[in-house]
C-alpha cells in the first residue's frame, strides 16, 4: 500500500502527505514550547541582563522572543486595568 506522495526529500525520495502532515503537526509543537520557554525565562530572571544570558544558554533568539511577546499581548491587553481608589482631597 503506498500513499499518495506530498513532497521528495532531498536526495529525491518521496515524503507521504501523512509524514509531511506530521512534520509540520511537530514544528507547530516545537515553537509553541520554545515560545513558553521565553516566558518562563522573562518571568523568572532576576533583570534584563540575566534575562539575555539564559535565553542565549537556551538558544532561543530575538524571533523566537518577538514570537513570545507578540502571542502574549491579547492576553495582557484582554485583563481589566486595576481599579483605583479615589484620591482624597
Amino acid at each position: 500500500m503506498t500513499g499518495r506522495i506530498g513532497a521528495m526529500a532531498i536526495d529525491g525520495t518521496p515524503i507521504s502527505a501523512n509524514d509531511v502532515a506530521r512534520m509540520e503537526a511537530e514544528e507547530l509543537l516545537h515553537t509553541e514550547w520554545q515560545r513558553k520557554a521565553v516566558l518562563v525565562v522573562a518571568a523568572s530572571a532576576a533583570d534584563a541582563d540575566d534575562c539575555r544570558l539564559l535565553l542565549d544558554i537556551l538558544g532561543l533568539d530575538a524571533d523566537v522572543v518577538a514570537d513570545a511577546r507578540r502571542s502574549a499581548e491579547p492576553a495582557v491587553a484582554d485583563k481589566p486595568a486595576p481599579k483605583r481608589s479615589p484620591r482624597a482631597a
